[in-house]
């Protein structure tokens, strides 16, 4: 039996590094060879623990975090790093006050990054209007990303050759659950409890994960969506595990172009830098990409 750990965040970028807000962790344990997950923990905790919590793990681990790991390319050339890749981006942010990155943000709101034409649910990473707290958890993400990276954690799809740590990945749980067939109503309105009952029947059968012990963490997923969504992304970290063994991923081609990928998605308003000829594994390299497993 063959044992990896893997966990799943639903992070805020809510109030101070210190505070226990609405950052829910699970931590499991996938049995690789009969592909079973047990879940250990589903619990708050602070950015600052959580931070320790994935320097800490073993180099064989993977964590699948919910939040924006990059801008926009345009948005990056206002901060002097529309040519390099991602923990460029996250070094100039490390010491930016989250206002000020806020003030440089006015006229990027509402671009969506090129990985995220290939999800529905996908919002803009700078997005300040409707919905707000989707720039906060944007840029107290990159700061941790910035420390985690100087730890030797992998992200994918930037090359791991230097790092031995934890493999991170950019994850939506939202999406995951569309591709399941499973609800989306579970976090407000009428329907919410209902819709959060009907997740934790049928998830174990609609990701073919094998969920051994999910009922005993049913009171907190009841009481919070993201506690939900937690244990949502450490299924999907699971997933990962099992790449390629039943499990596929849509990942950024090496052989698209950012053009193909504007050509089938109309309307987008990706012009201004000219990156029509970059692979669509280029430009992940530098805005991130949201990793979403397919059956």
């Amino acid at each position: 039996m063959a044992e990896r750990m893997v966990l799943g965040v639903d992070f805020s970028g809510a109030g101070k590094d210190t505070d226990i807000k609405k950052t829910w962790v699970t931590r499991a344990s996938l049995d690789t060879g009969d592909e079973s997950l047990i879940l250990l923990s589903c619990k708050p905790i602070s950015r600052k623990n959580l931070t320790t919590l994935l320097m800490e793990l073993s180099n064989d681990a993977v964590a699948a975090l919910d939040f924006p790991f990059s801008l926009p390319m345009e948005f990056a050339e206002r901060l002097g790093c529309a040519e390099r890749e991602m923990p460029a981006l996250w070094q100039s942010v490390a010491p930016m006050d989250l206002d000020d990155f806020k003030a440089e943000a006015t006229g990027f709101t509402e671009l969506l990054r090129v990985g995220d034409l290939h999800c529905a649910n996908a919002k803009p990473c700078l997005k300040m209007v409707g919905n707000p707290v989707m720039i906060n958890m944007t840029f107290r993400g990159m700061q941790m990303l910035h420390h985690l990276r100087q730890a030797g954690c992998r992200v994918p799809p930037l090359d791991d050759n230097e790092c031995d740590g934890t493999t991170l990945l950019e994850v939506m749980p939202g999406a995951a659950l569309k591709v399941f067939g499973l609800p989306d109503g579970y976090k407000g309105g009428q329907a919410a409890f209902d819709n959060r009952r009907e997740i934790l029947k049928e998830l174990p059968k609609r990701s073919d994960v094998t969920l051994l012990n999910l009922y005993d963490f049913r009171d907190e997923c009841m009481f919070s969506d993201d506690a939900l969504d937690s244990i949502v992304a450490a299924v999907v970290a699971a997933m990962w595990v099992l790449d390629g063994i039943k499990v596929a991923f849509i990942k950024p081609s090496k052989h698209q172009t950012v053009g193909d990928v504007f050509a089938r998605y109309k309307g987008s308003r990706r012009i201004s830098l000219g990156i029509n000829h970059l692979s669509e594994y280029d430009v992940a390299r530098k805005e991130g990409w949201i990793y979403i497993p397919q059956k």
